[in-house]
C-alpha cells in the first residue's frame, strides 16, 4: 500500500487519523489530579505518564491495524479504479461533447453547400436570361424583328420573372 498514493485513498487515511486522534486525546494533569483525588501527586503523575503512553501506543496500533486491513482489502486499489473510472466518465462526456461539435458543424457546412448549389442555379438562370435578351437586343438592333423573336422574348421575360420571385 503506497502512503503517499493520491486520490481517494489518501483522504480515506487522512480522515481515519483525524478521526482516531479526536476520540484518542490525551488527557490533562489536571484533569488526572481532578479524577483521583484519593492518589498521592506522585501517583497521579505516574497514572498520567501511564495514560499518555497507552493512548500514543493505542494511536499507533490503531493506524497500523487500519494500514494493514487496507492492504489487506486492497483499498488502495479499488479507490484507484474508482479515480481511473470517474476520470474515464470524465473523458467520455467531454468526447461525447466534441461529438455533438462536430455533428454540428457537419450539418452546417452541408446547409452551406446546398445553399452554394441553389444560388449557382440562380446564377446559371440569371446569365441565360442575359444572354437571350442581349441576342434579343442585337436583334432588334438589326430590325430583324419576326415572331420567333417575340416568342423568344416572352419565354425571356418569363424566365427573369420566375428568377426574380425565387430570389
Amino acid at each position: 500500500m503506497d502512503p503517499a498514493a493520491p486520490g481517494r485513498f489518501h483522504t480515506l487515511q487522512e480522515a481515519f487519523k483525524s478521526s482516531s486522534h479526536c476520540i484518542l486525546t490525551s488527557c490533562s494533569r489536571e484533569l488526572v489530579r481532578r479524577s483521583f483525588p484519593s492518589f498521592t501527586d506522585a501517583e497521579r503523575e505516574r497514572l498520567y505518564r501511564m495514560l499518555i503512553r497507552v493512548m500514543k501506543s493505542m494511536h499507533a496500533n490503531i493506524e497500523e491495524e487500519f494500514d494493514e486491513l487496507c492492504q489487506t482489502r486492497q483499498v488502495a486499489s479499488a479507490l484507484d479504479k474508482i479515480d481511473e473510472f470517474e476520470e474515464e466518465q470524465n473523458l467520455d462526456v467531454l468526447a461525447s461533447e466534441k461529438t455533438s461539435i462536430e455533428e454540428v458543424e457537419e450539418k452546417v457546412s452541408r446547409a452551406k453547400k446546398d445553399e452554394i448549389e441553389h444560388l449557382k442555379g440562380l446564377l446559371k438562370k440569371a446569365e441565360e436570361s442575359n444572354n437571350a435578351l442581349k441576342a434579343r437586343v442585337e436583334l432588334l438592333k438589326k430590325g430583324e424583328d419576326s415572331t420567333a423573336s417575340r416568342d423568344l422574348l416572352n419565354k425571356l421575360t418569363q424566365l427573369n420573372s420566375e428568377c426574380v420571385r425565387e430570389q
